[in-house]
C-alpha cells in the first residue's frame, strides 16, 4: 500500500530509516518533508519522527489541485462523515475544498470533532499531495525531557530521539534491553509502547533514579538489573542503547574504544540471529564486532557534537 508520510524536520534521514527498519517502508520519492512510501500497515503511532501517516491518494502541482479534486472518486474513500485538513495550505481554502468533496459523495456529512474520514492535503513548493490520514503524531516528547523527570541526568537522551533509537531496532513485541540504561529513558519510551523493558547499569544510583522514572511514568512489566554490560547474561528480541561517552563518562578514548568493543562481543550472545542492536557511538568511533552493519545516521548533538546511531544485526 502507499503511503504519504510527512517527515519531521529536525533529520530527514533519521525518519527515514525509521519508517524504513520498523515498518518495512521502501521510499517511492521524496520532496523535501514529504516522502511516498511502500509499505504493509504497521502501528503508524510508533514512529518519532513522522508527523502525519496518510494512505496515498493523489499529487499534483498547486495550479492544478481544484481539478484534480473534482475528478477524483472520494465515494471509494469515505465512510459516513469527512473532514478537510490542510498543512502548509491557506485555511481559507479548506471550505472550497470541503464544498467540491461534499458534492462528489452520497449522503455527504461534515464532522469536525470525531470524522471518519479526514482527507488531508499538504503543500511542498509547488507541489500538493493528498491522503486519507491515519495518525498525526501528537506525542508529548518534550513532557518526558530529562530535565521534568522526577530522577535528572544531564546526559540522558531526548525522548524523541530514544523512541527513533528503540524503532531502529524493528521490533514489534517482546523484551528490548537496554545495557547502559541510566535513568531509563530508553526504557521509558519502551515501555509507552507496551514492549518489556529490560535495563541494566553498574551504578546502584542510576538504576534508583531510573525505578523512580518508571514508576512516575507508570511504566509496568519492566526489570532493572545491577549488571555489567559487558559480562551481563540475558536473552532479549533487541538491545538499544547509548552507552557513556566524552567528559561526563569520565572515559578517554582508548577506553572507551575497549569498552564497547567488549560489550559488542558479549551482547552478541545476547541476541538471536537477525535480531538487532542499535547503539549510538560519538562521531569518529568506529569498533569491529561481529555484526552486520545495517545502517549509520550521523545525527548533531550541539554545534560541536555529533555522534552515530549504528544499526547492527546479528548475522
Amino acid at each position: 500500500m502507499k503511503h504519504l508520510l510527512l517527515l519531521s524536520g529536525e533529520c530527514c534521514e533519521l525518519a527515514k530509516a525509521e519508517l524504513e527498519l520498523f515498518a518495512g517502508a521502501k521510499a517511492i520519492e521524496q520532496d523535501g518533508n514529504v516522502l511516498i512510501a511502500d509499505a504493509e500497515k504497521f502501528d503508524y503511532s510508533r514512529p518519532a519522527f513522522t508527523k502525519i501517516s496518510a494512505v496515498f491518494l493523489f499529487s499534483c502541482k498547486k495550479n492544478e489541485l481544484e481539478k484534480k479534486i473534482k475528478e477524483f472518486e472520494w465515494q471509494k474513500y469515505y465512510k459516513g462523515s469527512f473532514f478537510v485538513r490542510l498543512v502548509h495550505i491557506e485555511q481559507s481554502m479548506a471550505g472550497r475544498i470541503a464544498d467540491i468533496i461534499w458534492k462528489k459523495l452520497k449522503n455527504p456529512k461534515v464532522d469536525f470533532k470525531n470524522p471518519k474520514s479526514v482527507f488531508v492535503f499538504i503543500q511542498q513548493k509547488d507541489n500538493v499531495y493528498c491522503g486519507l490520514l491515519l495518525n498525526e503524531n501528537t506525542e508529548k516528547f518534550h513532557a518526558r525531557k530529562a530535565h521534568k523527570r522526577p530522577a535528572f541526568s544531564p546526559v540522558s537522551l531526548h525522548p524523541k530521539l530514544a523512541r527513533a533509537v528503540v524503532n531502529l531496532t524493528g521490533i514489534k513485541k517482546g523484551i528490548i534491553l537496554d545495557p547502559f540504561c541510566g535513568t531509563g529513558g530508553i526504557l521509558i519510551e519502551a515501555g509507552l509502547m507496551k514492549l518489556k523493558p529490560i535495563g541494566s547499569d553498574i551504578d546502584a544510583d542510576m538504576l534508583k533514579k531510573a525505578k523512580t522514572n518508571l514508576e512516575a511514568l507508570k511504566i509496568k512489566s519492566y526489570k532493572l538489573l545491577k549488571k555489567d554490560a559487558t559480562t551481563i547474561k540475558i536473552k532479549a528480541d533487541a538491545v538499544a542503547t547509548d552507552p557513556p561517552y566524552g567528559k561526563a563518562s569520565s572515559l578517554h578514548k582508548q577506553n572507551m574504544k575497549k569498552l564497547y568493543s567488549e560489550f559488542l562481543a558479549n551482547a552478541y550472545n545476547i541476541l538471536k540471529k537477525k535480531s538487532r542492536l542499535v547503539i549510538i557511538f560519538p562521531n569518529g568511533i568506529s569498533v569491529k564486532s561481529k555484526f552486520k552493519i545495517i545502517k549509520r545516521i550521523n545525527i548533531p548533538i550541539h554545534k560541536s557534537l555529533t555522534r552515530t546511531i549504528n544499526v547492527l544485526e546479528k548475522r
